[in-house]
């Protein structure tokens, strides 16, 4: 977010460090008009297995009613 916000608002280095970080030199939460990003590390992330072909669709679903078994209005 930071690259990001140094290209939006062409800022170098210092004018990040200076918008924030208090007198002391801690760094606050990164933030763009009162909106603050949540942190990717903190979201989980589960892994799930590959289905392929398995998962269920609405045309595979209704085996009864193929081309064969459906009568064409138009003779």
């Amino acid at each position: 977010m930071t690259n990001w916000l140094m290209v939006l608002h062409r800022w170098r280095w210092k004018d990040v460090r200076r918008r924030f970080t208090d007198r002391n030199g801690r760094w606050h939460k990164l933030s763009a008009d009162g909106i603050e990003l949540f942190l990717m590390v903190s979201t989980a992330v589960t892994r799930y297995r590959y289905r392929g072909n398995t998962i269920p669709n609405p045309w595979t679903l209704n085996h009864a009613r193929t081309a064969e078994t459906v009568e064409s209005p138009v003779r």
